[in-house]
Order: structure tokens, then sequence, then C-alpha cells
């Protein structure tokens, strides 16, 4: 062996070499820059190992189940081959090259070695392959490592390949037919009988069981049992049932009786279909964006997921896995989207999803990058794409694929047209494995996609508020985007003070210096909003102040589209806020960030999120003192059940926060899965100009228990007039990247003028 330092597996070769200590902590200030040479290298990781005993005599492979992005590996000197790919799994028969442990040979006698080459650079090489590192964060380094398990796995003659479970709802009960890949790895036909045993994993139930016998010819062959569950019970996502699990346990053994290979798969009997979302007409919307799960409507409150939750994956923990979902539980979400600048997550972040009854709408495979022309990387894509689903389609928790993110952003239409093709493609290879509903890319809607015919009102990622900054409040924004879906939707905001300190010097915590733009912060985006929500930006209040506006800020926004939107259900089905986390400690769009802090927009999810919603709409949040407010109060119930006997009480409050007038009203009964506008609310606003009023709702049910709360700060002041201080922010950040540049360096002109001073410069609207 040669002299090396120590490595964990799984991980990756950024976290090994910090560990050591050749590299500094790469998440602090600008340190990541120092450590691009890493890419530049191979890298070479070495085990020893022996055979345990239970294998002797067996067919023995060594099993890769992921590394990112290319290796070769040799095993007691002998090449074995390589791999590319980071999401599927590969592995080599190795019973021929590995020594037994003997009195002669010590243990550890086995001698691995795997090449790492070094990191892709051209994310169009390994399109569909590797997910898009360089979109929003740490642009200057490519993660690379074995970022999954390796294991030794032994069999027989005959062993399972895959197991794939396709569970289909009775009007009693449930069949679930189990479709098994065998290989025969001999030359001759062996006579094997294979069992399949279904038993309930997280509840107690019977054993439900078929065997099959027969011949398994050399190769690999697929064979079926279908087994009737007659008193099935169903997986649902947390605000509309039971997350009930079952265990598939296949077995294999030969004519003798002898064990040659077991395999076990955990599923959940549930149907997922789709249906056309009501209100639309053909012209406007031809696809379904209503997920159906058991026959129920799910309405698809979704957050990004921006993992893994570690960029550098030798870091996390199965204990941050269960802290991210169990915050995405307590902020109300029902679903988590990962879109394709970021890789689809280990088998945990699955099982954790079905335990808690949180759905998956998984993309699977291409960037919006140019795809290359080229039938060879269209093949390795595929096949990556393929292998991937495969891995992840008994996990109750999917409920849908998609091909792309954003991938017809481009400017040639002729290269539009070929990507669109090529996700379409990829989606009529994907059915041959899946029977859930598949989206060719994010978003449909947008004025590139309509130009290879999709329609206006499918699916939009309404950003403005935060790329065209300065040009509308939310208010004149957020309503006219009339969409079936909303699949990401995108504000800005700081993580805390002492997530801060973790992450920038200390001589560049305030004001902020060049490490805040190497993290992307967008300074003259969170000021400006921060004068939109607040009436000031809040850029002389000192640092925890501002921080705290921007969450804040962040908070009102999403509050503010996203109850809107779920107002409109049925006619718009599904809505999620970007980002839930992200994978870097950074200024960016995380609602939890990196260091699993909850931001204050977490809860303002929490509250727009929850299941039964009492919501206010307005039209401003600005108004005159002594105006007429006029609002309209809503309630969007997402639960299976109705509620009775409802009452709410509605208090207006002063700058003070005095209760200055309170409402009691009788609402009666709330129907299940509804939408209802229950009445208009209009009071004297209270206060002098540049104050604050608030209104409080509670809503309680016929035993007067509280079902649903909710609360909003409103704004006394001249709604014209603000907008076009705030058309200044956006017109004076406008002229700031004209003459700068996109790169969130522009903040501090000290880095291009060569001045002494590298501090931020604040927009100056006066």
């Amino acid at each position: 062996m040669p002299d090396c330092n120590y490595a964990k597996v799984p991980g990756d070769v950024f976290t090994d070499l910090w560990r050591i200590g050749r590299i500094d902590e790469m998440n602090m200030g600008s340190n990541a820059m120092k450590a691009k040479w890493v890419n530049d290298y191979e890298w070479w990781y070495f085990k020893e190992f022996d055979i345990p005993k239970a294998m002797v005599g067996k067919q023995i492979r060594l099993q890769f189940d992921g590394v990112d992005f290319a290796c070769d590996v040799y095993l007691n000197g002998t090449y074995l081959g390589n791999h590319e790919g980071m999401f599927s799994d590969f592995s080599f028969d190795i019973t021929q090259l590995v020594k037994l442990t003997t009195k002669q040979d010590p243990k550890d006698n086995n001698y691995l070695a795997v090449r790492l080459q070094p990191a892709v650079r051209n994310i169009s090489l390994a399109n569909g392959r590797k997910y898009r590192w360089h979109g929003d964060y740490n642009q200057n380094i490519v993660p690379t490592g074995i970022w999954q398990p390796v294991k030794l796995v032994a069999t027989g003659l005959s062993r399972i390949t895959d197991v794939y479970v396709k569970p289909a709802l009775l009007k009693k009960g449930a069949t679930v037919e189990v479709e098994v890949e065998l290989e025969n790895i001999s030359g001759n036909i062996q006579q094997i009988e294979t069992s399949v045993v279904l038993t309930g994993k997280n509840f107690r139930s019977e054993n439900y069981t078929a065997t099959l016998k027969g011949e398994l010819k050399p190769g690999v062959h697929k064979l079926a049992a279908t087994i009737k569950i007659p008193d099935a019970k169903l997986w649902w996502p947390w605000d509309m049932g039971e997350q009930n699990l079952y265990q598939a346990e296949v077995t294999i053994r030969n004519s003798d009786g002898d064990f040659q290979d077991m395999e076990s798969v955990t599923f959940g009997v549930r149907e997922v279909k789709m249906a056309m979302n009501p209100g639309w007409t053909k012209e406007e919307v031809r696809n379904p964006w209503t997920v159906m799960i058991n026959g129920q409507r799910h309405f698809v409150r979704s957050g990004t997921w921006g993992g893994p939750p570690d960029m550098f994956t030798g870091r996390t923990t199965e204990d941050t896995y269960r802290e991210l979902i169990r915050l995405a539980k307590e902020a109300n979400i029902n679903n988590l989207r990962i879109f394709n600048w970021h890789p689809l997550e280990i088998p945990l972040f699955y099982e954790l999803c079905n335990e808690a009854g949180i759905t998956v709408w998984q993309d699977v495979g291409m960037m919006n990058n140019f795809i290359l022309k080229d039938e060879s990387l269209k093949k390795k894509a595929f096949d990556e794409v393929v292998c991937a689903m495969k891995q992840r389609r008994n996990h109750p928790c999917n409920i849908i694929i998609e091909g792309s993110e954003e991938i017809l952003f481009i400017n040639s239409e002729p290269q539009r047209r070929y990507q669109w093709d090529f996700v379409v493609e990829l989606g009529d290879t994907l059915k041959k494995y899946t029977d859930l509903h598949y989206i060719p890319t994010s978003p449909l809607s947008s004025h590139h996609a309509l130009t290879v015919g999709q329609l206006r009102h499918e699916s939009a990622h309404p950003h403005g508020v935060h790329y065209g900054v300065g040009n509308f409040f939310m208010e004149d924004y957020y309503p006219e985007q009339h969409y079936a879906a909303i699949p990401e939707l995108a504000v800005t905001s700081c993580p805390s003070v002492e997530s801060i300190r973790k992450f920038i010097p200390e001589d560049e915590l305030w004001p902020p210096k060049p490490s805040w733009g190497y993290h992307w912060a967008d300074l003259d985006i969170l000021q400006a909003h921060n004068y939109e929500v607040f009436g000031e930006d809040y850029t002389n209040r000192g640092m925890e102040e501002f921080v705290n506006a921007t969450q804040i800020a962040q908070g009102t926004y999403f509050q503010y589209a996203m109850e809107l939107y779920r107002t409109r259900k049925p006619k718009m089905s599904a809505v999620c806020f970007c980002h839930f986390i992200l994978n870097s400690p950074d200024f960016k769009w995380a609602t939890v960030d990196y260091y699993l802090q909850p931001k204050k927009s977490h809860y303002f999810i929490k509250k727009a999120y929850q299941p039964l919603l009492v919501t206010l709409q307005y039209e401003r949040r600005r108004w005159m003192p002594g105006e007429e407010f006029k609002g309209k109060l809503w309630v969007v119930n997402d639960f299976m059940k109705g509620f009775e006997g409802c009452k709410a009480e509605i208090k207006i409050m002063n700058n003070a926060r005095e209760v200055i007038e309170k409402q009691s009203v009788d609402w009666g009964n709330i129907s299940p899965d509804s939408s209802k506008e229950m009445m208009s609310l209009a009071f004297k606003v209270p206060g002098k100009m540049d104050d604050k009023f608030y209104v409080e709702i509670e809503m309680t049910d016929k035993t007067g228990n509280k079902v649903s709360a909710n609360d909003y700060m409103l704004l006394v002041g001249d709604q014209k007039a603000a907008l076009e201080v705030y058309k200044r922010y956006g017109q004076k950040s406008r002229e700031r990247k004209n003459k700068y540049g996109n790169s969130t360096f522009r903040y501090f002109p000290g880095l291009f003028d060569n001045r002494k001073s590298l501090e931020v410069e604040w927009l100056d609207v006066k």
C-alpha cells in the first residue's frame, strides 16, 4: 500500500483534504478559490480488506452505489474497468480475483484501488450524468468523490438485479405486482424457486406470499408475481392520511434448496394519477397538473430541496437529513421538489420522505445548458437516467418525474427545439420503467417554451420580484401570474448573524465586504426588498436589524404569493417556493440555512402552508391614514375532512399593536378540499404616515379549538409615491449592473477601481 492519509467513504475529496489540513475550511470567506487546484488532479483511494467467511464459496461482486464522476478500479493489481456518471451504480465480478484469508496469508490481504479522474469541467459532456454544480452556488469548484457506499455482495450462481413493486387499488383492497429481474451468471440452465413475501413494515399485518418455480437460462430475465392484499392499508401524504409502509422480501433458491440471493424493498400501497385542472380551456392548458393520490386531490405545497444538505457530501450526516425533514413538515410542506441544479438524493432522503408523508417532485437528467448533438452522449445520458429512475421508483413518496430544469432558456431557436425533442424522447424512454407522470421541463409557459408549441398557462417560474427588482410591487406582480402550477418562486434573504459569523471573516462582517459577494449576496435586491416591505431599507440600522429585515421581507413575499395562489384552488394545483434549503452557506434563497437554522421566513411559510388556511387577500400593502382598508377573507382547506361550526375573530391593531377594532363572525361549516371567499373586510386605517398596522385572524371550530390563525403587517403610506422610490432602487441597481457586470462582486466598487476601501456601496435613491 502507498503512504496515504485517512479518507472516509462515502464522502468527497474536498472534505478528506480539509480533514487532514491540506486545504482550509472551504466555506470561510473566499477560501474555496484557493482549493480550485484540487480539480486539476486525479485522486487515488485505497482499501485493504479480507473476505468474510460467510462469503467463501459464493459469487462475489464489488458494488459501487455512486462515484462522482469518473473512475478506474483496480483489485490486487488487476484492472477491473472504469465508470462515468454519478447517479448510476456499477459492479464487478471479483470471484476469481479475491484472496481468501489462510494461515499463510494475513487478514486484509486484498487491495482495492480507485482512481478518481480529474473533475469534469464542461457540464455539456456530463449532462444527465451529473448535476449543474455551477448554478447560483460555489461555482469555483467541482464536487468529486466516492459519494455513495462501496460494498461486497455475495450470491449464488443466480442473483437478483432488480425488484419493481407495482401496487394497484381495487374497490376492496389492492393487488401488488412484484416484478423481479434475475441473472443466471453460470453457463447452464438453473432450476430456481423464487418466493415473495409482503408484510407490513411499520404496522402489524399478515404475510402475503407467492412462490414461482422454473428454469432460469443463462443471462438476465424477468418474472412477476401478483399478490392480492384484501385489507390493504394505504400510504398517504401526511395531511391526507397515514404513512403505511410494506416490505417486499424476494428470495431465490436453487433446486437443492440452497440460498442464492435475497432482496428487500420498502413500498407503499398508493395510486398516483393526474387530472386536468378545472377552469382552463384546451387552448390555455393541455397538460394535467392536479395530482390525485388514492383518488383524492393532493394540492402540492412544495419547497425546493437545494440539496444535498452539504455540497461536500462527506460532511453530511443522517441526523442532518432527519432534522431537515422534520423542519419541512414543521413548515407544513407536503412536497419537496429536487430540480437539476442539485443531484438526485441518497436512499435515506426518500426513506425519510416515505415515513414523513412528504411527496417528491423529482427532476432527472438535463440542466439548462446546451445539449450537444452527440448520439453517444445522448445514449449515456438516457442510460444514466433510467438507472437512477429504477433505483428510486419503489418509493411511494415519488409522485412526479421531470426531465429538465429551464432547459429552453436559450436564444437559439433550432437548439431550443432540439433540446425540447431531447427531453420529450427521454420521457418516452422512461415510460418503460415507471408509470409516474412525466413533465419534460419546467417551466412550460415561458416565452421560450411558447416557441416550441407550449401553451400560455401551464406552468411558470415567477421570479419577477427578484430579477425585475424595482419595476413593480408584489401586489402588482403576483396576481397577474395565471398558471395551472407554479413549480418555482424565488426570493432571497440573509441567514442569521450567528450563521454569517461562521462563514464570513470577522473583518468583513459589517459593513459588508467582498466575502459577502463571494457568497452571492444580492445586496441591491436585499436593500430594495427591505424598502418595499418596511418603507425603509435598513442599511443604516446595523447588521442584525438589516439581516432580520431581509428574512421578514422574504417571508412577506412568500406569504403574499402562496396564499393568493392557494385561493385559486382547484384551478391552480401546485406552488413551490425556492428554496427550502441550499447546499452551501450563502445569502440566497433558502428559508432554512446551511447550519440548519430556520430563518424568520420559515415561519411565514408555516403560516401560508397551513392545510386549513384562513387568509386575508388585499390589493395593496400601503394605505393612507384614515382611508378605508378593503380586503377579503378566504378559507382554503386541503384536508379531506370538513370543519363544522367555525367562527372567526378578527383584530385590527395600530402601530403600537393595540387592538382598536375587533370582529367576531360565524362562518359555519368548511367543506373538505375546498377554497372559498368568506367575507369582505373593511375598516378605517389607523395611525399616521410611516406607521404600521396589523391584522390578526383566528378561526375556531364548533368545540372552540383553534383550527387556523394568521397575521399581517401593513403600512400607512402613499402607495404611488412609495412605488416611485422603489423604481429608483431598480434604476440605480441596473445602472450598477451595466457598469460592473452581473457578478455579486459589483456591490464593492473598490475591487474595480483600486480604491482603498472594499466596503459595500449601498444604493442611494435620494
